[in-house]
């Protein structure tokens, strides 16, 4: 019998193993390079996130501490003149005593620019920078009244909402402080900060590609860099304030009608913190507030230009997931290459965050550029703003060596270095006339105050005027015009000054005897730079004209007259009453020199 065989049956549908080998390796190339795609995105979406974060709040975390740096000064000295006046100190009631120190508090706290003390019957004294004192009388003022009641109750300093101030035409914020003495309330210390210096301030303090600003009830804008150099659009008493529509920011605006979106998924709000976005032109901005409750209903803010949006980084997820399944085994190594090439940047990024968080500007290295758009203008926008801090770390540890203020624009554009500057330019001299006698009147207490009183008010002239005052020597006050700062009227505004500080002079009195001052002025070429040890340097001139100066001082006593000068300032200053007073020699010079001095009680044009 025929044997049978048994065979299976055939198949219809059948893989072949290269079928398999290409579709399943394929399928999990595929696969590990979705999943190193997709961590690799991850990793970068929350460096990223982690990043805009720690740069957000940081410029947030900065733009306050400024603010309190700003404002705390006041509230220390508020407390310090309480404590003074409680001891028994200062008596309020000794005018001359009182206008002295109160002069000085404002000298220590530039930011101030008025400090008033008022009693409870209404009657008080304000004191305005530039020396200036009013009596004012506010027994008829409701408003006064409930702030002296609120002052009896009051145990400690407060910052009040924003007032105007009549008196300057102005927006102000005012810190209250009840005073006591014996345990008995005595009156109210007010002291105000313009809104418009607060404003001011901010223009310094805001890193690049931000706008700072502080709102006051959420709506109200206390300080804007557009409000910096003009008055606020408020009404007066009744409304101080612009609101966020009136200020001419389009972002503030659109977040005081409601049109912004909550937290978007690169950052949201946190502890303390309110996020906001707002879109204008397909450009968002993150507008990121923090309430400051110690200054009252104040919130401080900034808005931010992020360039950046979530659809572009979606649309540069799918175009690597579509390389990847178009392009297997190359898609693996492009995923971690694009991975790394992607979270590197970022990474260093949020590293030199981090640094500079800590305050270590110097450890800080300029970013690299980038091949990716975004994070190219990232890296640009933050080395910029580590540049500006910088330039305003090296401000703050420069300006201690140096005398002048004016002199800090050139640390600036210097790098904080000032090299000897040949430049020819007007020294004024000026020397007050009976110091010895008056020392041995008044005593060193009395005579401190006399110089310091003098000193304010010469330098104010002087300041403006254009000059700068380089050195206070004893009783005699040397600056100069044209350097630092150039000034092509350098020797008429000199003179000018001059006529101004005797005119001021005479109007002074110390122990029952009219004050007097002897000037002379002389132009020429000095040198001008820093001097001095390695640890402390001193901002100074040199030259003919810084001696001659000082000895047409000198030569006032024997020509009896009180302001002289050289013919070369002479020259310059033709359309004043200018009129020769002699010849002599002057030590130092080869030839005789032509003295001119000018007649104070002729007009002049008051220019």
């Amino acid at each position: 019998m025929a044997e049978t065989v048994l065979t299976a049956p055939a198949r219809r549908w059948r893989l072949s193993v290269t079928s398999v080998a290409v579709f399943g390796l394929g399928a999990l190339v595929a696969l590990a390079s979705g999943a190193v795609l997709w961590l690799g995105l991850g990793s970068a979406a929350e460096s990223t996130q982690r990043l805009v974060q720690e740069r957000s709040y940081a410029v947030l975390d900065y733009l306050e501490h400024e603010l309190a740096g700003r404002l705390d000064p006041i509230s220390e000295q508020a407390r310090r003149i309480s404590s003074l006046v409680a001891g028994g100190n200062i008596d309020l009631e000794d005018q001359t005593r009182a206008d002295a120190f109160m002069f000085g508090a404002l000298a220590a706290t530039p930011q101030v620019a008025g400090i008033g003390f008022f009693r409870p019957d209404g009657t008080g004294r304000v004191w305005y920078r530039g020396g200036e004192v009013t009596v004012e009388d506010r027994s008829r003022d409701p408003n006064f009244h409930r702030w002296m009641i609120n002052g009896r109750r009051a145990t400690t300093t407060t910052w009040r909402d924003p007032i105007w101030l009549d008196t300057l035409d102005k927006a102000a914020v005012l810190h209250d402080t009840p005073l006591r003495k014996d345990d008995r309330f005595i009156g109210m210390l007010g002291q105000v900060v313009l809104t418009e210096e607060l404003s001011r301030d901010l223009i310094g303090n805001a890193p690049p590609q931000t706008t700072p600003f502080v709102l006051q009830q959420g709506f109200n804008v206390l300080a804007h860099p557009k409000l910096a150099h003009r008055s606020p659009l408020g009404t007066g008493e009744f409304r101080p304030l612009a609101t966020v529509e009136e200020v001419g920011d389009p972002v503030l605006a659109a977040l005081g009608s409601g049109a912004t979106r909550e937290g978007r998924w690169l950052l949201r709000s946190g502890p303390g913190i309110d996020v906001s976005w707002v879109e204008l032109d397909d450009v968002w901005h993150l507008v990121l507030q923090r309430s400051m409750p110690r200054y009252g209903r104040w919130t401080v803010g900034v808005h931010i230009n992020i360039e950046e949006s979530e659809d572009r980084t979606v649309t540069h997820m799918l175009q690597a997931a579509a390389a990847g399944c178009a392009v297997l085994l190359l898609a693996v190594a492009l995923a971690v290459l694009v991975g790394r090439r992607i979270s590197r940047p970022v990474r260093a990024i949020a590293a030199a965050a981090r640094v500079v968080e800590g305050n270590r500007l110097d450890e800080v290295r300029d970013l690299r550029p980038s091949w990716i758009r975004e994070m190219d203008d990232a890296n640009r926008s933050f080395n910029r703003m580590v540049e500006g801090l910088r330039d305003r770390q090296v401000i703050r540890q420069t300006l201690g060596r140096y005398v002048p203020e004016k002199v800090a624009h050139e640390l600036l554009s210097a790098g904080g270095r000032i090299e000897p500057t040949e430049v020819r330019a007007t020294v004024l001299f000026c020397d007050l006339v009976g110091f010895t006698s008056l020392t041995e009147t008044l005593g060193p207490t009395g005579i401190v105050d006399v110089l310091n009183d003098w000193f304010s008010r010469m330098t104010e002239i002087l300041e403006r005027r254009g000059g700068t005052v380089i050195q206070f020597q004893g009783d005699a006050i040397l600056a100069t015009f044209n350097v630092p700062v150039a000034d092509p009227e350098h020797a008429r505004q000199a003179v000018r000054a001059a006529l101004e500080m005797r005119a001021e002079t005479r109007r002074l009195s110390a122990a029952g005897h009219g004050l007097g001052c002897r000037i002379g002025i002389g132009t020429g070429a000095v040198v001008a730079g820093a001097v001095g040890a390695s640890g402390r340097l001193s901002y100074t001139v040199y030259g003919d004209a810084v001696n001659l100066a000082a000895r047409l001082e000198a030569l006032n006593r024997e020509h009896g007259t009180a302001i002289l000068l050289c013919g070369e300032t002479a020259s310059a200053a033709e359309d004043l009453p200018v009129e020769p007073a002699g010849t002599a020699t002057v030590r130092g010079q080869s030839v005789p020199t032509r003295l001119f001095t000018v007649r104070e009680d002729a007009p002049h044009p008051q220019t």
